[in-house]
């Protein structure tokens, strides 16, 4: 029996430089020099571009040796999208060009041009096929479950299997769930034991395709695979078996083929599962557990798919305003014919920061910064090249069916909401290098399925894997959660009664009112120096006139609500701004000329001034209003779930500048927020 090996090695876009070193030193370096030493094991790897660039710039002596081995014809690499984006969500033209390019790319560095493909985060859709093909791709890297979704069975499942899309043939190698399962947590005889049960069963090819962080990043794994010598000892029972020939996927992929099978749009199960959120999690998980006791396990398995990848652009709207800002940038990028553009677009469609499973994912402000750097370089060398300043596009950018109005000028980058009450999600300031500092890009905290089963805290250096139940970084997470019932951006206009007080604020009141929903009228007049839109908003019988003016010179927002509401009610503006951090001394704020508070502090001021400092990334955000008003902070901290445990993390922090309408009930508030170089 052929046995085929297939590493996927990832980091994202963003990633700490200390977790890059550790996973290389704890897992990729060691790994290859076991395979260095077993003769008789061959494998393919995927190198996604944004580790096989810094392993390129850190550690050139990898990829020499990993070079090596491939023109030994015991490695072969894997190609994909450049980049690690999600295939399906962006141009087809584009995709096709990362892939090809990438493609270039690995065949310089391997002395072979890659016939195979590893599919991001396994996503497939049916007009994959098709475009993969145009890439120069012959085969592909899916799960076995894919398979069975599209009726293979038995035998069928430990061999090529064919599909196509528009008279395109794509061959597919399906990985094998028990092996992914098995290796390397359980004990190497009990896999030997799987794999001549397969053999005996009349299987002709396995092939085991899965994250090469199993081995040496995943808790526990790199004490298990090299000092325990876990890995070395299968090898050498893989050598040693006469019944068992080591093979390279592409020689796989070569042998008499089944099919065709057409695959629906989908996932490995976890992220099926990962995708279904409120109601239809809940039925998921009852009905599951319905079959399951019915011994049905495998047939939930096969027929309960769970959600579309695509759903995350749904659940979460940062991820949607994101993936919508690339697709706007693409023309302008293009008309550049700038590869250092190209390049900085293509880093900014890393999938890492677009959903959230057991990984933490659009949880991560780093990894949510990143991306929208590289968006932002990208847009700041076109317009460079092309001398396109100011660019304002109107364009629904999150797919809502109203259009969103996009500012990207030398200082600022901006996405505003017309139909959100004027607001602004995207807030970037460009410092004179290019070099782009986002501000206002919050992640608004949501229920997540998992909140009703935190955990108390608990530490295990143990083995495990992420479907092992995973446990609390820290007490009182629990007690910690908190749902936003409105996004959290700029300029968002909140009104609720006298009566309600700091802490209604925080925890989301009902009865606070916010105008992202509601009836609006707004027009818009562009001039060489601003853009300036005017808006009306109304609930019920409260109604805001505001007007908003953004800069296109310098990078200043002007703001002005005119606000009829109850009498005596409180009324005002709320301005969310991520520094990525509560707890550091370099990140703060300060009202008026008083005391420092770290980002993390919550209370109640009051004045005319704010001034948040981001010491780190050196800038400096002043926000000024037209008259004394009380000022509340919080901050902002989810609750959310992660590879190594349950965690609080930083999503930014909310000032919201009000005051008490008069016995008429008018109250007026006009803000100014600028940011300047630290």
């Amino acid at each position: 029996m052929k046995i085929c090996f297939c590493l996927h090695n990832h980091q994202p876009v963003g990633n700490f430089d200390y977790v890059m070193n550790s996973a290389y030193t704890n897992c990729y370096l060691p790994m290859l020099e076991i395979l260095e030493n077993h003769h008789g094991i061959n494998t393919g790897i995927h190198i996604s571009g944004t580790l096989l660039e810094w392993l390129a710039f850190n550690h050139p002596e990898y990829l020499e040796r990993t070079g090596e081995l491939c023109r030994k014809g015991r490695m072969e690499l894997l190609t994909s999208g450049r980049y690690e984006p999600i295939l399906t969500i962006f141009r087809r033209f584009d995709i096709i060009q990362q892939i090809t390019d990438y493609s270039d790319y690995l065949e310089q560095l391997s002395g072979r041009r890659p016939e195979g493909l590893w599919l991001t985060e396994r996503v497939w859709e049916p007009q994959l096929p098709s475009l993969l093909s145009e890439a120069g791709v012959s085969w592909a890297v899916v799960d076995d479950i894919h398979l069975k979704r599209a009726g293979a069975s038995g035998m069928d499942l430990f061999r090529p299997c064919i599909t196509e899309d528009s008279g395109r043939n794509m061959r597919l190698l399906g990985s094998n769930r028990e092996l992914r399962y098995r290796i390397p947590f359980s004990p190497v005889e009990s896999v030997m034991e799987k794999l001549r049960e397969m053999h005996d069963a009349g299987a002709g090819m396995v092939l085991y395709g899965d994250d090469g962080e199993k081995f040496g990043v995943w808790p526990g794994t790199h004490k298990l695979c090299y000092e325990d010598l876990w890995l070395d000892r299968f090898f050498s029972e893989v050598e040693s078996a006469e019944w068992l020939d080591s093979s390279l996927p592409s020689e796989a992929a070569r042998r008499e083929a089944a099919g065709p099978f057409y695959i629906p749009a989908s996932s490995y199960t976890e992220m099926g599962e990962w995708t279904l959120h409120g109601c239809q999690r809940v039925e998921y998980d009852e009905l599951q557990e319905q079959l399951n006791a019915q011994g049905r396990s495998s047939v939930a398995e096969v027929l309960l798919s769970g959600g579309f990848w695509r759903n995350f652009l749904s659940i979460y709207p940062e991820s949607k305003e994101l993936h919508g800002r690339i697709l706007s940038a693409e023309a302008l990028v293009r008309e550049s014919e700038s590869m250092q553009a190209l390049h900085h677009f293509w880093r900014s469609q890393c999938n890492c920061a677009f959903w959230h499973g057991v990984f933490g994912g659009i949880y991560l402000p780093h990894l949510r910064e990143a991306v929208w750097k590289e968006l932002h370089k990208a847009e700041w060398n076109a317009l460079g090249a092309i001398n396109g300043y100011p660019f304002v596009l109107t364009a629904d950018i999150n797919a809502d069916g109203n259009d969103e109005n996009v500012i990207v000028s030398q200082t600022q980058s901006l996405l505003v909401h017309p139909d959100r009450g004027l607001t602004i999600s995207e807030l970037t300031f460009l410092h004179p290098d290019g070099e782009p500092v986002p501000l206002g890009h919050v992640l608004s905290r949501q229920l997540e399925a998992y909140h009703n089963s935190i955990p108390r805290a608990g530490s295990s250096c143990e083995v495990r894997t992420i479907h092992d139940d995973i446990s609390s970084k820290e007490e009182g997470l629990a007690e910690k959660v908190s749902i936003d019932r409105w996004r959290r951006m700029c300029f968002s206009d909140l009104v609720m009664p006298s009566s309600k007080h700091l802490n209604s604020w925080i925890q989301s009141d009902r009865e606070i009112t916010h105008f992202q929903e509601h009836a609006f009228s707004f027009s818009r007049v562009i001039s060489d120096s601003f853009v300036v839109f005017s808006g009306e908003f109304v609930d019920g019988k409260l109604r805001i006139v505001k007007r908003m003016t953004a800069d296109l010179k310098i990078p200043l927002i002007n703001t002005r609500s005119d606000y009829s509401v109850r009498p005596f009610d409180r009324a005002g503006m709320e301005i969310c701004l991520n520094l990525m951090t509560g707890e550091s001394p370099d990140r703060f704020y300060r009202i008026d000329s008083g005391e420092i508070h770290l980002m993390s502090y919550a209370g109640e001021f009051h004045g005319r001034r704010i001034e948040v400092s981001d010491c780190w990334r050196k800038v400096k955000t002043v926000i000024e209003m037209n008259c004394e008003a009380d000022v509340w902070v919080s901050p902002l901290d989810s609750v959310n779930m992660s590879e190594s445990g349950y965690e609080s993390v930083h999503q930014g922090a909310a000032f919201y500048i009000s005051g008490n309408a008069d016995d008429t009930g008018i109250y007026n508030l006009e803000i100014s927020m600028r940011m300047e170089v630290l």
